[in-house]
């Protein structure tokens, strides 16, 4: 018999749905995970995954219950498995954090933003440990070490004696200021990977034997999220500890998991090792997954979804029944083909240019005087073709958004020109009649679709919006015939111009924001990151919208993205930016094949990949 941390035998969750119908979160599920294994859950936003990972906890919110099932849990080799379900809530609690740690997908969200990082970790360690504050502050210094988050004692002395000259202190001053300085900072001060670096040395302070991953890493930059995922790698192999780790990206699953199981609508419908769901899938949900992935070895002229592989039938709130279908020839787009298209395009007038584009920010000393400056971008040239899209690449904190704002006059520039139709924009006041026309043209579309609407507007107001604002209201039903031509044209229902935003899955209040950037007509958009939130069929179906409307309506892309995967499939031509310069610009197909800067391999080579088998 194997040796199992975890058995769970028929688990249900449920949710009221109204006053006597309930919605199975998750529904009847079984599965085992072996000491020191990795399992990883993958699936759609819906799916389960993090339900059952809640459940493994006991935090699911009220008036959420665990209806039926069994979660047994064995904390050491030969011990007497233990039925958390049967736990009382003070006895859970010192499983929970103790012996199942837990590292929540979002950390801003997760720490205490009052509270430095130090006395949260701290509080976690004295919570389950019987230790003095000056043993637990000890004990963190070396979990900050462990997840790199802190150098060593070794870095930190080599660390001195290179900048010595700098320094009025001994090393060992310098080392302990240093170890000081990193557990006195607050969450905002942080970027994102050292914060999951954070509640990763929080998950991992008291030693447990499982660690459950809820996506860990979907909003962090490749290499961030290589070094997280090597962390967790070293971290479960060093101390023989079990872990679960949920994630909609397949690439990163196949680095890090030993076996795997599919959820869709709360159930489990395809599992076993790496290899037979990866390269042997059964199950047409799993080979739908697969197939939605951008891919870099090819162009496809769109990308499949998951209704392309199979029909669903669902009554009520549960799945009935599902039935495979055949999915359609996808084009592939030939090296001849992009070489004919860079052509076109490059004969064609420039619809931006930006010139020597530059953008700083300044740090105040005492009496507000400047003492530093920072810049975000720096001496940037480059210029976007007519119905061209310009891909925008490089690690959080390399400028891309802030040069994506500037070029829309959301940031003022410090030095450089912009140009849009040949017309010179970085010039124009603010508040000038002339650059509110100009906006008409220019659109963005943000990263989190939820922020950028407003909660209290129907969807066909959020859209309406833009047009009340640039022509007032236009006698007849001309703007509202808009509106819903509109949301149809993005793939929604005319009807659903009275929903709510809340009303809408993500995907759906993505397409609403898409239609809202093109409710004047505009020319030029810029995508920030806008489906970096969303899973890979979701995502597919927005990314080929976004195509189908630039070929239709002839529209011009600036696509931001950290997925270099999603920016091959979108863009003709990709820069690459790193601490706020063009390190690199080339057509897509050279960027990702034939790099030439250093920066850009790393890149490319921090990305998840497996070979494809479909």
């Amino acid at each position: 018999m194997p040796d199992l941390v975890l058995d769970i035998r028929q688990l249900t969750v449920q949710f009221p749905n109204g006053p006597i119908d309930k919605t199975f979160a998750v529904n009847n599920i079984s599965f085992t995970l072996e000491r020191g294994k990795t399992l990883g859950i993958v699936g759609e936003s819906g799916s389960g995954k993090s339900v059952t990972s809640t459940a493994i906890m006991r935090l699911i919110p009220a008036p959420g219950e665990i209806s039926s099932g069994q979660i047994f849990f064995c904390p050491y080799l030969g011990s007497e498995p233990i039925d958390l379900l049967k736990l009382s809530s003070e006895e859970m609690r010192g499983y929970r954090g103790g012996k199942v740690g837990m590292i929540f997908q979002e950390p801003m969200s997760a720490l205490n933003p009052v509270y430095t990082i130090g006395y949260q970790i701290i509080e976690a360690i004295r919570l389950h440990q019987n230790v003095s504050l000056k043993q637990a502050k000890n004990q963190v210094i070396d979990l900050l070490q462990e997840v790199k988050l802190l150098p060593s004692d070794q870095e930190l002395e080599s660390e001195y004696l290179e900048s010595i000259a700098n320094h009025k202190t001994s090393v060992k001053d310098y080392i302990r200021e240093r170890k000081e300085e990193i557990i006195k900072r607050y969450p905002h001060q942080l970027s994102g990977g050292q914060l999951q670096r954070v509640m990763i040395a929080m998950a991992i302070s008291c030693k447990p034997v499982l660690l459950i991953a809820d996506e860990p890493t979907t909003a962090l930059d490749v290499t961030v999220q290589a070094g997280i995922l090597e962390l967790l790698e070293r971290i479960s192999q060093e101390r023989e500890m079990s872990m679960i780790f949920i994630s909609h990206d397949l690439g990163v699953i196949n680095q890090v998991a030993d076996s795997i199981l599919v959820m869709y609508k709360g159930e489990i419908v395809e599992a076993g090792t790496k290899n037979q769901i990866l390269y042997h899938p059964q199950h047409p949900y799993t080979k739908g997954l697969l197939s939605c992935r951008p891919r870099l070895d090819i162009q496809p002229e769109k990308l499949p979804t998951v209704a392309d592989f199979m029909t669903v039938e669902i009554q009520g709130n549960q799945v009935i029944k599902i039935q495979e279908k055949t999915p359609p020839t996808i084009r592939i787009i030939s090296s001849k083909e992009e070489k004919i298209r860079l052509e076109t395009l490059e004969k064609r007038e420039p619809l931006l240019s930006v010139k020597n584009l530059t953008v700083q920010y300044s740090k105040k000393g005492l009496f507000k005087v400047e003492f530093s400056t920072f810049k975000a971008v720096d001496a940037v040239n480059f210029e976007v073709k007519t119905g061209e899209t310009l891909g925008l690449v490089g690690e959080s904190g390399c400028g891309k958004s802030t040069l994506a704002r500037t070029i829309l006059r959301l940031i003022p520039q410090t030095q450089g020109e912009i140009y849009f139709k040949e017309k010179k924009i970085s010039d124009l006041a603010l508040n000038s009649q002339e650059l509110r026309y100009i906006r008409r043209e220019m659109q963005i579309v943000f990263q989190n679709p939820y922020n950028s609407l407003n909660p209290r507007l129907t969807v066909g107001d959020a859209i309406l919006e833009p047009m009340l604002i640039h022509q007032g209201r236009v006698q007849g039903n001309r703007q509202r015939d808009r509106v819903s031509y509109l949301l149809e044209r993005v793939g929604l229902n005319s009807t659903w111009g009275s929903r709510y935003p809340h009303e809408l899955s993500g995907g759906q209040r993505q397409r609403v924001c898409i239609a809202r950037a093109l409710a004047l007509n505009p020319q030029f958009i810029i995508c920030d990151e806008s489906v970096s939130a969303l899973d890979v069929s979701v995502q597919a179906e927005v990314l080929n919208l976004l195509k189908e409307l630039q070929q239709d309506l002839n529209l011009t892309y600036i696509f931001i993205s950290h997925d270099l995967s999603v920016v091959r499939f979108m863009s003709d031509r990709i820069i690459v930016m790193n601490k706020g310069r063009l390190v690199e610009i080339g057509s897509a197909q050279e960027i990702l094949t034939d790099p030439q800067e250093d920066y850009t391999k790393r890149l490319i080579a921090s990305i998840p990949q497996f070979a494809e088998a479909l």
